[in-house]
Order: structure tokens, then C-alpha cells, then sequence
């Protein structure tokens, strides 16, 4: 493609070694991270009490540390709009060693990419803004949402640290991303820009995995812009539909003028080394008089953030950066460093949650403490100095507070001093709705156990962010596949829309990801993957037992490493025919079995249903007659238990028990007789070569005993598995026996922990057992997580907490 004259193309490799921002209540580029990937704008925002040259002098320093340089290795480049200000030349000038002045982010980039070709120094580009009046928006969207109502106005400052590829090398610096190609030119030339940025860096618009965009408030700005993206990522030779995500800072940190053209940069970068798409949490739809573009171009917006998964290719992915202001227009195009490392974050330590722990020998000594602690605006200093506390003492007894508020933080307090005494008095436990726990009986000898539930809790939305939680997983999860995002269902889990996907929509989505079994097969093993890890790998638990319940015992052996290459399991499961069409979707095994007519590929008639209902096995056995296809599939608790089959003949047996029962929308035919026409097959799926013998004993749910780690062993557990009903009391119960006390459950939902807790309250046992899960549909990971630190540590379980007190995204270089 021929250059228009008037572009200006910058292709030298600008490597992004630093960054920070601070805006009001936000102390750090980490805090502000937080909020950007939560999409939580502030609502009363306090005024910056620092002057311009103190607040560029804080938002740099950190940045120049953190990169052990000195003023004759920096120089320096102003962002700001008025340049002919006294205030500002003055404040700049105290802020920083030697500086230029440029008026927008894009003369910024162009004279850096000048200074870095003639100097062996790094560049820091900064800019500030201190508007006398704040104000504040409680709604997270841009301009091009159909409902957009004006951005909130900050104070606040923001710096990025440029340098060459020799400077990066010859100073150790940590790249974060590298800014590979901008091209600026004239608002009626947007289409020539976008294309000669994305040629000049070798890629199509489909290589765009998240596209910032300006959004402006401006009217003319705002439709310039979106129709030509619209228009120029629509005409990729290889274009498709929902490729590309959007994403907008100003969501949440408003407009800035030259602030938030460098944070959409910096909010570029951090994305795409942080490995997430980021979302516009209050996001509705595109106007009327666009919709029909946005439907049909390669963008889609999400509501909440999520993860990105390595290429299948293996090339790097690439983010984009749409600015455009009153003068001109500049596509920008960055590429991650593609290491597959750990990229660790502070994003756990800044979250909204923080664990208060409080430890003593004793009752009284313990009461005394809660009462006397000091508490702190900084909650999170406060934090830290009770974990410092902690890990120089050994106590009997620990209580874990969790709160995100210092009024919260004394509410829990209060309810902890009356409810410790009770959970002493009663030799129990004592917990709050928002988590905080503590129990009377701790056991620091307690066995652990993993429970893998089944497959039928997985749900859109499912684990989108245990990777920015616990970046330490990445490295571990990626090599269990070649294409982890695939097996993980990346697609269904986080599916792409152009218009906000409201209730109805998202329970239509769970329920045909719930029948397709093949796919909430593969995709619970996967999970159960990553749940292991973030207990093995970060929290530093390995579990004495483990066992899985229904084919959640597949997922136990992959994710406890027992195959080889687990990875290869989800295109077993992909591809496999018993899964995809013999006991679930057709259901051809059971059509032949009953000697139905049989149907297309896709077609669905229900000849299947699977129904909870209350009941002993005895019960409902007596129940049925001999001419119903009616089976017992699985018992969870010593009254309450599954039965599936033909859906009138279950329906007959259901009123003639005279129980109410609630269908699970589940058409598979699995732990039932007929099942054992695929027995054969599902032995030749599940036989694949063994890792060497792993110090966990499983417990299998098809004969209660413990499985030898052989191939044959293997297959044949998981085959039985599948084909008997699920005795899960009685699994607990061997369990407990064994003297587990602490049961976690590695996968969605807490159904596992409910049964559990319910069948060994049976058992006399409810006091001296914890049951931990780690994923609850509807409420914010990191809370969840949260909670089950609290029981664990209060318990006695020893494990590594480190990431709830500690963490940056700006990381230390050491030369």
C-alpha cells in the first residue's frame, strides 16, 4: 500500500520498561490497576493535597527506582495541553532532572523515538492534571455506549519509561510490552493510518486482541472514530466476527485531557502483559443508527474482565491503541514479550478484600487482643502488620477477620468478641456472612482432602479471575495443553457480544453449555487443573486424599498429574463419540438400547432427564417398577439423591414417592446400566500412559479403595465410575475415617461441601471438620479465596498467604 504524505510512521521498537499513575484515593499504578480491572469508578473521590511538581515527583520516583537509574540515564518528556502556563513549566521543571515540553502523547512518542536513536538513555514520559473541581460518576461506559451520560474528572498523573532493545539489555530492565509501530495523520485519512500501522507491523486487524479506544465525549470525535474502526478493522482479508475486544480506561478514571491519553497507553500495556481483556463494566449497547455496523465488525465488549490464553500458533498477541484528539489521529500497536513466564502483579494485595489475623494461646488473651487492636485508616498496613505478627509467633488459636472498610473492619470485630466466647462455650466454630471465621477446635495434624465434583456446576463466567489473582499458575496451566484456551472453553465461558448480555441471555448460555457433555467435561477437568494448582503451587497445600465424584474423578487424575499429558485428555474428551453423541446430545447409545428411531446430528428430542429429589435409595428402588426406565444415579446425601431415565417414567415414580423434585436439565445417561454399552469405549478413552506414583491416595468412587497409579487401574476406576451410581456418603465417610478433616472442593460451586458437611453432621462429626470451596457462582473470586484462607489458617492448616500482603505490577531490576 502506497503512504499518503501526510503520515507519519514511527517503526523503531520502543520497549516499555516502567509505568505508575496516581489519581485521587489511589495511591499507585497498582490500586489504579484494580480499579481498571474491576471497572469500579471512584464516587467520592478526596482532593490531591500535593502540588504539580510533587505529584510528577511521586508518580516518577517510583518508576526511576524501581529501574535503579539516575538523572544523567532519564530524559524526560511533559505531556500537557497548555504549554504556555507559568505554573506548569514551573512544576515540571522541580519535578524532573531535564525535560521537553509536548502538547499530546503522539509528539511524546515520536520525540522519544528521536532522543533514543541519538541517546543511550532511557525516556519518561509524563503528564498531570490538578483541576480544581473533581467530579465523580457512578456509571462505568464510554461514548459509544448508547446510554453514556459524560465522563467523571480526576486528578491524578501518570509516567511511562521508554527505552531502546541495547538499554533493555544492557540494564537488565524488565520489558513489559513493546510499542512496535505509530502512525499519525490527518482525521480524514483514519483508513490509510489503521492500515499501514497494522502492515508496517506485519499483522491483520484479527491479529488485535484488545483495541483502546478514545471514546471521546466530543460528538464529532466520538462518530469520527467509531466509524472508521469500524469501517478499516471490517476490511482484514481474514475478518471475523468478535476477534477483537474494546477496551476504554475512561470507564472508570474519566477525562483527563493528556492524562488519559498516556493511561490508555499504560491501561494497553498492563492488559496485554497482564494477560486479560479488559471490560467496560457498565456497558449496554452501541446507539440505534450503529448497531448494526458494531454486530457485524470484528469488536465485542464485556461486562467484566477476562483471561487470554497463548495463541494456538504460538505467535505473540498483539494490543492496539485507537487515539485521536481535535488534530489528528494515530493507531498504535504494541506486542507482548510472549515468554510464557510468571507476570506477577499486586492485584490480590490491592483488591477490595483485606485478612486480618489475630492469634493467642488462649481465650481470654485472645478476646483481650481483638479488643485492644488499633484500627487504622490504612487497612492494609494494618494487614500486613498482624501477617508480620503471625509468621514470628506460633499461636493455639487464630481468628481471620475479612472487611474492606474500617467501619466494616469494627463491625466484624464486635461480632467476633460475642461469637468466639460461643464457639468456645459450644465447642464450635463461628463465622460471619462476609467470611471471617473462626473455630474453637483446630487440628494442625488434620488430614486434607481434594474433592473433584462433577461437571454439571460449570457456568459462564466460570474462573475469569484466578489468573490475575494468581499469575504463579500460568506457566503450570499453559503446558497442559496446547491450546489451553480451547480445553478451558475460553469462548463459552466468556462469550463475546457487541450488546450486553442481560439474565435471560446468560441462563440461556449456561444451559446449553450444561448439555453439551463433551464440552463441561473437558472444560471441568481444565478448571480442576487450575484449582489444583493455586493450592499446590501458591498456597504450598498438598492434599493427604482425594477423590472425585461422578466424572469429576477424570478430574482428579489430571489435575494431581497422574497422566502423563493430561492435556491430551481434553481433545479425548473433545472428539469422543460416547461423550459428544452415544450417552449425551442423540443419546444413540440409549435410542438402540429402547429401540428408538434415531435422529441427525444436532437434533434434540429429550428421551433423557436427571431430576434431585429427596429419598433413601431404598425409597425410591421401591418405587420403581419393572417396566421403567427410571435409575438411581447418584445418592449425595443419606436422604437426597438423583434419579434419571425416560422423563415420564421418572415423573411416575417422582409422584407415586410424592416428593418434589427439581430437573437438572442434564440429558446424559451416565452412572446408570445402560451406560455399560460404552464401557469398552470409555476404557480405550481413559487408558494413557502414567506419571511416576504421587504421594495423594485416591479414593475411587466405584469401589471406595484406593487406586493403584496404573494405566489399566486407572481407565478401569473411571470407566466403573461411570457406569455405577455415586455413593458419595459413603466416599465421606471412608474419607473421614481415614482422619481427613479439612475437605476442599476442586472445581464449581459448593454442592460437594453441602453434602459433605450434612453427611458427616449425621456421623456425630460437624464440629471437628472444615469444608473449603473454592469457586461460589455470583461472588467475587478473590472473596471466595478470601474465605477459604480464613478457615484454613484458622483451622491450623499451615499454607502460604504471601500474595494477600504483598505484590506490584512494577517489579524490582536488579543489574
Amino acid at each position: 500500500m502506497p503512504l499518503a504524505s501526510s503520515l507519519q510512521v514511527m517503526n523503531s521498537s520502543l520497549a516499555v520498561i516502567g509505568f505508575n499513575a496516581i489519581f485521587n484515593d489511589l495511591d499507585n499504578i497498582d490500586q489504579v490497576e484494580a480499579c481498571l480491572y474491576r471497572g469500579e469508578v471512584l464516587t467520592d473521590s478526596l482532593a490531591l493535597q500535593l502540588s504539580y511538581s510533587d505529584l510528577c515527583k511521586r508518580c516518577a520516583n517510583l518508576v526511576v527506582e524501581k529501574n535503579n537509574l539516575t538523572a544523567k540515564q532519564i530524559a524526560v518528556i511533559v505531556v500537557q495541553q497548555n504549554l504556555g502556563s507559568d505554573y506548569i513549566i514551573e512544576g515540571a521543571d522541580q519535578a524532573h532532572f531535564s525535560y521537553q515540553r509536548v502538547s499530546d502523547l503522539t509528539q511524546a512518542l515520536q520525540l522519544s523515538e528521536q532522543i533514543l536513536a541519538a541517546e543511550n538513555v532511557a525516556v519518561l514520559i509524563i503528564s498531570a492534571a490538578l483541576p480544581d473541581e473533581i467530579n465523580n460518576t457512578n456509571n462505568a461506559t464510554i461514548s459509544f455506549d448508547t446510554d453514556f451520560a459524560g465522563y467523571a474528572q480526576l486528578q491524578g498523573a501518570a509516567c511511562l519509561l521508554l527505552s531502546s532493545e541495547s538499554f533493555v539489555k544492557a540494564n537488565n530492565s524488565v520489558r513489559y510490552a513493546t510499542i512496535n509501530n505509530v502512525t499519525t495523520g490527518a482525521h480524514s485519512d483514519i483508513n490509510n493510518i489503521i492500515q499501514t500501522s497494522l502492515t508496517a507491523t506485519a499483522i491483520t486487524a484479527k491479529d488485535i486482541c484488545s483495541l483502546e479506544v478514545t471514546a471521546s465525549a466530543d460528538n464529532y470525535l466520538n462518530e469520527l472514530e467509531q466509524q472508521s474502526l469500524l469501517n478499516s478493522y471490517s476490511q482484514s482479508a481474514d475478518f471475523e466476527t468478535c476477534t477483537t475486544a474494546i477496551s476504554c480506561q475512561k470507564s472508570v478514571l474519566g477525562e483527563n485531557e493528556t492524562v488519559s491519553e498516556l493511561m490508555g497507553l499504560i491501561y494497553s500495556v498492563i492488559s496485554l502483559q497482564q494477560r486479560y481483556r479488559g471490560a467496560v463494566s457498565d456497558w449496554n449497547m452501541p446507539s440505534s443508527s450503529m448497531l448494526s455496523a458494531w454486530l457485524s465488525s470484528p469488536f465485542y465488549l464485556f461486562n467484566q474482565p477476562a483471561p487470554v490464553f497463548p495463541l494456538a500458533s504460538g505467535k505473540a498477541r498483539h494490543n492496539a491503541y485507537s487515539l485521536i484528539n481535535a488534530t489528528a489521529y494515530s493507531h498504535i500497536v504494541l506486542t507482548e514479550g510472549n515468554d510464557n513466564l510468571v507476570h506477577q502483579n499486586g492485584f490480590n494485595f490491592h483488591g477490595k478484600q483485606s485478612l486480618f489475623i489475630i492469634g493467642a494461646d488462649d481465650q481470654q488473651s485472645l478476646l483481650l487482643k481483638l479488643s485492644q487492636l488499633t484500627v487504622s485508616e490504612d487497612l492494609k498496613a494494618l494487614a500486613q502488620q498482624l501477617y508480620h505478627t503471625k509468621n514470628n509467633s506460633s499461636f493455639s488459636y487464630q481468628v481471620v477477620l475479612i472487611a474492606e472498610s474500617v467501619d466494616e473492619l469494627n463491625k466484624e470485630i464486635q461480632l467476633a468478641l460475642t461469637g468466639i466466647n460461643i464457639a468456645f462455650k459450644n465447642q464450635s466454630d463461628w463465622k460471619t456472612p462476609k467470611g471471617s471465621y473462626f473455630t474453637s477446635q483446630p487440628d494442625q495434624n488434620a488430614k486434607t482432602a481434594f474433592l473433584y465434583p462433577g461437571i454439571g456446576a460449570t457456568y459462564v463466567g466460570l474462573g475469569r479471575d484466578l489468573f490475575h489473582l494468581f499469575p504463579e499458575i500460568y506457566p503450570a496451566v499453559i503446558a497442559l495443553a496446547d491450546n489451553i484456551g480451547a480445553s478451558l472453553k475460553d469462548q463459552l465461558l466468556n462469550p463475546r457480544s457487541v450488546v450486553a448480555l442481560g439474565f435471560k441471555e446468560l441462563k440461556q448460555l449456561d444451559l446449553e453449555l450444561r448439555n453439551s457433555l463433551a464440552n463441561i467435561a473437558e472444560c471441568g477437568v481444565g478448571y480442576a487443573c487450575v484449582f489444583t494448582k493455586i493450592f499446590e503451587q501458591v498456597f504450598n497445600i498438598k492434599a493427604d486424599f482425594a477423590s472425585g465424584y461422578s466424572m469429576g474423578e477424570i478430574s482428579m487424575f489430571a489435575a494431581l498429574g497422574c497422566w502423563q499429558q493430561p492435556g491430551l485428555m481434553s481433545a479425548r474428551l473433545a472428539n469422543s463419540d460416547t461423550f459428544n453423541h452415544q450417552l449425551s446430545s442423540e443419546l444413540r447409545a440409549i435410542r438402540k438400547l429402547w429401540n428408538l428411531p434415531d435422529i441427525n446430528d444436532g437434533e434434540f428430542e429429550q428421551i433423557w432427564e436427571t431430576y434431585s429429589i429427596k429419598g433413601t435409595v431404598e425409597q425410591v428402588n421401591a418405587e420403581i417398577h419393572a417396566d421403567e426406565r427410571v435409575y438411581v444415579t447418584i445418592v449425595n446425601t443419606p436422604d437426597s439423591l438423583v434419579i434419571g431415565g425416560f422423563p415420564e417414567h421418572c415423573l411416575q415414580v417422582i409422584k407415586r414417592l410424592g416428593v418434589r423434585a427439581m430437573p437438572l436439565n442434564m440429558a446424559n445417561a451416565i452412572h446408570s446400566e445402560p451406560a455399560y454399552q460404552e464401557y469398552d469405549n470409555m476404557l480405550a478413552l481413559y487408558s494413557m500412559p502414567v506419571t511416576e506414583r504421587i504421594q495423594t491416595k485416591m479414593i475411587s468412587s466405584s469401589c471406595y479403595l484406593p487406586i493403584p497409579q496404573h494405566q489399566k487401574a486407572i481407565a478401569v476406576s473411571i470407566a466403573k465410575c461411570l457406569c455405577e451410581p455415586v455413593d458419595f456418603p459413603r466416599l465421606i465417610n471412608g474419607l473421614a475415617d481415614k482422619g481427613t478433616k479439612v475437605f476442599v472442593e476442586m472445581g464449581a460451586g459448593r454442592s460437594l461441601c453441602s453434602w459433605a458437611d450434612k453427611t458427616l453432621k449425621l456421623s456425630g462429626q460437624q464440629n471437628h471438620h472444615i469444608s473449603v470451596p473454592v469457586n461460589a457462582k455470583g461472588t467475587d473470586d478473590q472473596l471466595t479465596y478470601a474465605r477459604a484462607v480464613a478457615k484454613l489458617i484458622s483451622f491450623g492448616v499451615e499454607m502460604n498467604i504471601e500474595s494477600f500482603f504483598s505484590g506490584s505490577l512494577i517489579q524490582q531490576v536488579n543489574h
